[in-house]
């Protein structure tokens, strides 16, 4: 057709790219497999791409409810098929909107080969650690030093998604879900800080990295630390979002102690608009966050709550996030006064769930760590300030390859 960056192409330009679509089908070997309907939305224009065990196809829609349903203009979609733009990074600039199964989303678009012309390269992985299967994406230059990013609770990579392009371009970035989220396994466990990060450390040894460098969100923040704090020689730097640690007050520690994880398996329902109010909840200014994509985490998880492991998985997680004992020579407290490898660390001052009176603790405890507070931030810096997110842990990164981590905190 003959397009410059997707000017001048309409529904039926787009139509007619879905219909070759099937040619472009070449699955990789080793990655994750995949049966979906995913439902892609131009103008007008609504086509069904069918993947499963006979290959792939195109169908009018019949009703039939998709897996995932993606919605973008026209130029978009011809970036995108022409090279330019991968899904991932239409969705972080707000030209893409996914509903449905993100994960099913971030398996489909790999699946499928097009032009190198610039766009972001990825793949999704299940990786077997011999201890879990673990869906990992993975990005940028096998050659390049290696990022591995964790989520919070309740949350899975696509919660990175926003600066994953930024850094794939220095970095060979693996996004990985936990063991008990999104589409990884969900062995049967403790769900604590050490169980997790047995797992990290797993997957570390399946891909053959000796050392890299560690990022974390939240709950994702405190694995981080964890791995770091029992391999010191594997980790480069740790950068930690909002990261959960140990409190000092917990007024129902008893009462916690006596629930069980496994009353999660009742709790099959939960309401949509308390879980996309809570979400909103965790952003200074929910505002800076398209409404699209509040459904859209949502949708993902809820897909991922139908599994009575997974809500397992999800109230053994935030029970021993709770549990963290802070006191004492084995407490979280001591222990991170002995963390060698170099840290980052960011909180945001109008965080409801980890408070920037950590940052202070922190400091306190670990006085070589580079801490910074962001007065108009929340709990979820790489989505509420992706672009200030990703500089920031490009630097550090940077300063941590070349051997000077120190700088001014803020």
């Amino acid at each position: 057709m003959g397009h410059a960056a997707g000017e001048g192409v309409g529904d039926g330009d787009v139509a007619a790219l879905l219909q070759r679509l099937p040619e472009r089908y070449r699955p990789k070997p080793g990655a994750a497999a995949l049966r979906a309907r995913v439902r892609i939305v131009s103008g007008r224009l609504r086509r069904d791409v069918v993947v499963d065990e006979d290959g792939c196809r195109v169908e009018r829609c019949d009703g039939a409810r998709p897996d995932v349903e993606v919605v973008a203009e026209p130029g978009t979609w011809r970036d995108i098929w022409d090279g330019r733009l991968s899904g991932i990074e239409a969705f972080a600039r707000h030209r893409l909107v996914m509903r449905g199964s993100i994960d099913k989303a971030l398996c489909f678009e790999p699946l499928f080969e097009r032009p190198d012309a610039g766009g972001l390269r990825y793949d999704v992985r299940h990786l077997d650690t011999g201890r879990a299967r673990l869906a990992t994406l993975v990005a940028g230059d096998p050659g390049a030093p290696p990022v591995v990013l964790l989520h919070g609770l309740g949350a899975t990579k696509s919660s990175w998604l926003t600066v994953v392009p930024a850094l794939a371009r220095r970095h060979r970035v693996l996004v990985v879900d936990l063991p008990g989220f999104g589409g990884s396994s969900k062995p049967l466990g403790r769900y604590d800080a050490a169980f997790l990060a047995g797992h990290v450390d797993a997957l570390l040894d399946v891909t053959g990295y000796g050392r890299v460098l560690l990022g974390g969100n939240s709950m994702g923040g405190r694995v981080a630390i964890e791995v770091a704090l029992r391999h010191p020689e594997r980790v480069a730097g740790v950068a930690c979002l909002c990261p959960a640690a140990a409190f000092t007050r917990r007024p129902v520690l008893p009462v916690v102690r006596l629930l069980r994880p496994e009353l999660g398996i009742l709790a099959a329902r939960l309401p949509r608009r308390t879980l996309i109010s809570g979400l909103r909840d965790l952003f200074a200014d929910p505002r800076r966050v398209d409404d699209t994509w509040f459904e859209a985490a949502v949708d993902d998880f809820l897909d991922t709550w139908r599994s009575p492991r997974a809500r397992i998985a999800f109230c053994a997680a935030a029970r021993q996030i709770y549990l963290d004992e802070p006191q004492g020579d084995a407490g979280f407290w001591a222990r991170l006064a002995e963390l060698a490898p170099p840290t980052l660390c960011v909180y945001g001052a109008r965080d409801v769930l980890i408070t920037a009176r950590f940052a202070d603790k922190v400091s306190r405890c670990l006085p070589t760590a580079e801490v910074h507070v962001w007065d108009d931030c929340g709990h979820v810096p790489q989505i509420e300030h992706p672009e200030r997110t990703q500089e920031l842990m490009l630097d550090f990164f940077a300063r941590c390859a070349a051997g000077r981590p120190a700088a001014e905190a803020g």
